[in-house]
């Protein structure tokens, strides 16, 4: 985040002061109006003639979503520039989400890193495409905490948990935005959808959200809250209801929450037509109702929708609070655009042969090394992994050969510059034999035969299964997780003629693999990793690198058990399974464990740590900061990362908090049979939580600190006081 600049500063506010003095009301409320490329253009009379050209010119347009091609940008900017009233520039804004050009591993893999510093460094390769296609600003990053894997919108967050989140909030924001957005190198980011999006009833795509608003402080406004922190410019309400209010109306979280409470200051968004939705939410009885309870909300910028546009001008004539809101919300979105450097170069980076700046050989070693860090090694049986790159191997599977690797939201991406698992393969083992055996959703008997054929020649077979890239993603919510019944033939069928199966899992969401685990040694779970798979799988499965990634989201045993997530509250009547496993009335089912199959925190390495000499700096905090100390030494042949996970759990408190609560993480390589010493740092702003009243505290209580690999697997737990009780 850049330091403010006292002269910029006073620039700025003279020449948005000198405009909003010019601009008439219509003027004013078209700045707060955004709409989208909708195929409308050519280069031809009609360019000039089509209905978004004449909004520019008339001054009703601010920004666009869009378009590709920045010579149709170019075109549009001239029109604003050159030919309307006061050449105020327009914004142009997008969906690059995990990538631009070049595709990254989809979010919630790359959040399951744990390596924040390289989440920013591929953020800035993100930033710098997409800074040379002529776009100024990202609808990302994605914030949502999710528990629920139904819902498909799991594949864009950063996971289930607060601080990850938090963490991964600010590499993103600091990556996208650099020290200076208008640089030319880097945009604007928008941090979205504010708030509670992930926490829809039943993992249903848009459907109604109803939680305490001390779980939505503690929980899901913490993200947001780091990214106004970092910087971010821009937020996006979200689509869902809080308190039975829509957020794109709702000002106690719009006005005295985001920018009261965090203090941000910039330009709020609604997401795709959502202003008008609160019809259907029965909150507005008309699109008049519409614009006034949205702008009262200090909604800046409309999306698609035209209530500000049609009705607002007129709202205003009868109404000063309404014209002095119009004034506010022009004043931020003309400082974003000033902030963006639109007034000074307005046309910058709007060039002819903008895919010259596109998958460049760094831009594709760094979404490579991000693949590494994000495919997480969930079953190694037998030490089946590594494979010896002389063995002979079959590759089977829907996902063999397919190149539909980018996943959902990806951006500019395209799947024919994705390497494809085959090809990865191919480049790195002596002997790759390669059968579909199945489609992701049905299968004939040929092809079951001629898998079985390879398998059964195969000193090791790799099973390429999952779910298509758009079976997650918006609008894709599921009630069946699992893997297809024809891929389950599939397995059944290889594992009888060879039992040397390594399972990789392509999907944006945890899937079910209970049923899988019997019938594999190995299983590496890869998400989506974008343009650079086949190449990330090849290296990690023959060892020439180490998995390090880890579940930013919990794997379910079952589908009975969502939503399950590592930290949930405390019950009356836990489940003690080791002093009282008979106790009949525990919380807990009849036909299943209550624990996951892959927790929070997971994931295997082909290394192995120690941990040693811990010690924490004091038993009784009062002040300052508290120090964890410890030892992690490789104690095996191969150089890998050990992820360290902090926890705490409150003792007491005067409301029920978590079992456990992320509060620190550290992922360090180690050279075999290396030891480094590690030190977390705790304050005693990472002890507080709203309790009761709702008041944000530490409270004078006790807390146990935790070390763990993950968050069910804990290797130390010590207990301290905390004093502090404001």
């Amino acid at each position: 985040m850049s330091k403010p600049n006292i002269k910029n500063n006073e620039k700025k506010e003279k020449l948005i002061t000198s405009l909003l003095d010019q601009m008439t009301l219509e003027e004013k409320v078209g700045q707060l109006y955004q709409t989208a490329i909708m195929g409308e253009f050519d280069y031809g009379p009609a360019f000039e003639k089509n209905n978004v050209s004449v909004l520019i010119k008339e001054g009703k347009l601010g920004s666009m979503i869009g378009p590709y091609d920045n010579q149709v940008s170019m075109k549009l900017q001239k029109i604003a520039v050159e030919h309307s009233r006061l050449g105020i520039p327009l914004m142009f804004c997008n969906d690059i989400i995990h990538g631009c050009r070049t595709g990254f591993p989809v979010n919630i893999a790359m959040s399951g890193s744990f390596n924040p510093e390289l989440v920013k460094k591929s953020a800035e390769v993100i930033a710098f495409e997409t800074s040379h296609s002529g776009t100024h600003v990202t609808f990302a990053p994605m914030l949502d905490i999710v528990r629920d894997p139904r819902w498909g919108r799991v594949v864009e967050s950063p996971g289930e948990d607060p601080h990850l989140g938090s963490v991964m909030a600010d590499a993103w924001v600091s990556g996208f935005q650099g020290e200076d957005p208008s640089d030319g190198n880097h945009i604007a980011s928008c941090a979205k959808h504010f708030v509670a999006y992930g926490a829809a009833e039943a993992g249903r795509e848009y459907n109604t959200v109803d939680i305490s608003e001390r779980m939505l402080r503690n929980i899901y406004l913490k993200p947001f809250k780091q990214a106004v922190d970092s910087g971010v410019k821009m937020v996006m309400s979200a689509f869902n209801v809080y308190d039975g209010v829509p957020m794109t109306a709702n000002k106690f979280l719009l006005d005295d929450v985001l920018r009261k409470e965090m203090g941000f200051d910039s330009v709020i968004v609604s997401d795709y037509t959502s202003t008008e939705e609160i019809m259907n939410h029965k909150i507005a009885k008309n699109k008049e109702e519409v614009a006034e309870k949205c702008l009262n909300a200090t909604l800046d910028i409309e999306m698609i929708s035209t209530s500000f546009l049609k009705h607002l001008p007129e709202l205003a004539q009868h109404s000063p609070k309404i014209l002095d809101q119009i004034n506010a919300s022009c004043k931020r979105v003309l400082g974003l655009k000033y902030d963006l450097g639109l007034f000074d170069k307005p046309y910058k980076n709007m060039y002819p042969k903008f895919e010259d700046y596109f998958l460049l050989p760094e831009s594709r070693h760094m979404s490579l090394q991000m693949a590494l860090e994000s495919a997480v090694l969930l079953e190694n049986k037998t030490h089946i992994l590594p494979l010896d790159k002389t063995q002979k191997i079959a590759l089977i599977g829907p996902f063999s050969t397919t190149n539909r690797l980018v996943g959902p939201w990806g951006g500019k991406a395209r799947n024919e510059d994705c390497v494809t698992f085959y090809e990865g393969l191919s480049k790195v083992f002596d002997h790759v034999m390669v059968s579909e055996g199945s489609k992701l959703k049905e299968m004939t008997e040929d092809m079951i035969s001629d898998a079985v054929k390879i398998a059964r020649e195969a000193d090791v077979v790799i099973l390429a299964l999952g779910e298509d890239q758009y079976e997650s993603g918006e609008a894709n919510s599921k009630t069946n997780i699992s893997l297809s019944d024809a891929q389950y033939e599939l397995v059944k069928a290889v594992n009888e003629v060879n039992k040397r199966i390594v399972a990789v899992i392509f999907s944006g969401r945890p899937l079910i693999l209970t049923p899988l685990i019997p019938y594999v040694d190995g299983l590496l779970y890869a998400w989506f990793l974008g343009t650079e798979t086949g190449h990330a799988l090849a290296d990690l499965l023959s060892g020439s690198k180490n998995p390090s990634g880890r579940l930013a989201m919990t794997f379910p045993r079952h589908q009975g058990q969502i939503p399950l997530y590592y930290n949930h509250m405390k019950t009356g009547r836990p489940l003690d399974p080791i002093n009282h496993p008979h106790n009949h009335y525990t919380s807990r089912y009849l036909d299943s464990v209550n624990t996951p199959l892959y927790p929070f925190g997971y994931g295997l390495s082909y290394s192995t740590f120690e941990h040693t000499d811990i010690k924490v700096s004091r038993d009784v905090f009062e002040n300052g900061t508290l120090e964890v100390i410890l030892d992690v030494k490789n104690t095996s042949d191969h150089a890998g990362y050990d992820v360290i996970q902090l926890y705490i759990e409150a003792l007491h408190f005067s409301v029920t908090r978590p079992v456990n609560e992320l509060k620190a993480f550290n992922k360090v390589y180690l050279k075999p049979h290396e030891t480094k010493q590690l030190t977390f740092e705790l304050t005693m702003d990472d002890f507080k939580a709203y309790g009761y009243p709702m008041h944000y505290s530490t409270e004078s209580a006790s807390y146990l600190i935790k070390l763990g690999n993950n968050s069910n697997d804990i290797f130390y737990t010590h207990q301290i006081q905390l004093k502090e009780g404001i």
